[in-house]
């Protein structure tokens, strides 16, 4: 694969990076949903989208990106969620912390996948 496609490829709105996909699956473990684990577990496997090759020698420092290719209805229960997530860091004056934006910033790319909600 050329580096256009790759770059165009990893711009795709059901498209998500690595490091969001892994800490989306470790909360649906802990929250005990297998069923939505195991289709986090299987774009981990099977939808990686492949990299340039880059020159011998160097070190490859870019992340994984993969393909979604999950329902709406099970987009929508990962997004719950992390809802609560977010919901559960908030302080209690309804003032945000630094974990509860992470957790929006997880649902806000959920979200943009398909632009559902756009």
């Amino acid at each position: 694969m050329d580096d256009v496609t790759y770059k165009q490829l990893i711009k795709e709105p059901d498209v998500l990076d690595h490091t969001t996909l892994n800490v989306t699956l470790k909360e649906v473990v802990a929250r005990q949903e297998f069923a939505l684990a195991a289709e986090l577990q299987r774009i981990l496997k099977d939808n990686k989208i492949e990299k340039p090759v880059l020159p011998t020698g160097l070190y490859d420092a870019r992340p994984n990106y993969y393909k979604i290719d999950l329902t709406d209805d099970v987009i929508d229960q990962i997004v719950d969620i992390l809802f609560d997530l977010e919901a559960e860091f908030t302080n209690e004056d309804g003032d945000t912390t630094p974990t509860s934006s992470f957790y929006a910033s997880l649902v806000d790319k959920w979200l943009n996948l398909s632009n559902r909600y756009n």
